[in-house]
């Protein structure tokens, strides 16, 4: 029994937090689940909104199951593949990363599951994990962008592409299906340019003021990450081109609410990322307690029963489809 005290205390002193560590017995001996659950960046609007599901879940699991938050406060896989090289010690009972760089995070994923850890992605996906908790289908989630482009600039126009990084997986997987929509639908709308911004806004609204000037022509920018669509609609704003340039992508409603009602952009794909936190946490628990199987259905809490089903690259569980915000239903998120 002191030994899961002390295993207890080490996973929290390990993680630099003091988050799980337990003050008896039969404490420590009821939280049997220990989870980090890694984010791409820390600090950032739509992590913060990811916190949210992640806080209310472990709370309702509190008895068995205790999850540490923590990622990098830059978007560079290097830190995380640190930070979870580092949480080792602590033996985690699962890691859960939203990774930034698919494949140079695999060493240290390999390392985590030889040495008993699970592991398993969310929001950004990895070549090697168990499970992958996806917001959206990549397919869906690109072809909602392109239509509602399509919808603001008609079928024949100029458009450039603002997102994170080329190796980000979520972000190019979504280029990729906008590419494929484009080319089976709407063959007139012509990417000319795709900028990276990394998880910077303000770089975001730097690349997006660069392309209007070095662009004239371009009639409309998708900014495909959450910071990047307040930056973009920033800049078209201060240049005067409200209106004339179209701005399409994915960010928290908080963050997007004044562009939607001063009209510089018209709508807004994204999901509920809260639900999205909430969801990870329980797949995370289940996956611990040997749940997490082909076809066969788990209990994730208010969210009701989900199955995993497979994929390329093992299992995967889906939050569900894409959630536009528009002037007419801003008002009712707040996060």
């Amino acid at each position: 029994m002191m030994l899961e005290l002390r295993k207890t205390a080490r996973w929290a002193t390990t993680l630099g937090f003091a988050a799980a560590v337990v003050m008896g017995a039969g404490s420590a001996m009821a939280q049997e689940t220990s989870v980090l659950m890694m984010p791409k960046i820390v600090g950032v609007p739509y992590y913060n909104a990811v916190k949210l599901g992640v806080d209310e879940a472990s709370k309702e699991l509190a008895d068995s199951t205790s999850v540490i938050w923590q990622g990098p406060t830059v978007d560079q896989v290097d830190k995380q593949i640190e930070m979870i090289d580092n949480a080792l010690a602590a033996q985690p009972s699962v890691i859960a990363v939203a990774s930034n760089d698919p494949a140079a995070i695999v060493p240290v994923l390999k390392k985590a599951k030889d040495a008993g850890t699970h592991v398993m992605t969310w929001d950004g996906d990895a070549e090697f994990r168990e499970v992958f908790v996806n917001f959206v289908n990549y397919d869906d989630f690109g072809a909602q962008l392109v239509e509602e482009m399509v919808k603001q600039v008609g079928e024949t126009a100029d458009v450039a592409v603002v997102t994170s990084t080329l190796t980000a997986p979520n972000q190019s997987a979504w280029l990729e299906a906008m590419r494929k929509r484009i080319a089976e639908k709407h063959p007139g709308i012509n990417i000319v340019d795709v900028r990276q911004s990394q998880e910077d806004q303000q770089l975001a609204f730097q690349q997006t003021q660069d392309l209007l000037k070095s662009r004239p022509d371009l009639k409309g920018i998708f900014a495909i990450t959450t910071v990047a669509l307040p930056g973009a609609a920033e800049a078209v704003k201060q240049m005067g081109l409200t209106g004339k340039v179209a701005v399409v992508g994915n960010s928290t409603p908080n963050v997007i609410r004044p562009y939607l009602k001063e009209g510089v952009i018209k709508s807004a794909v994204l999901w509920n990322p809260s639900d999205h936190g909430y969801l990870t946490v329980y797949v995370a628990r289940a996956l611990a307690k040997g749940e997490i199987k082909l076809d066969q259905e788990f209990d994730a809490g208010r969210l009701g029963k989900f199955k995993p089903f497979a994929d390329s690259r093992g299992l995967q569980v889906l939050l569900g489809a894409p959630l536009v915000f528009t002037t007419e239903n801003i008002d009712k998120f707040d996060f």
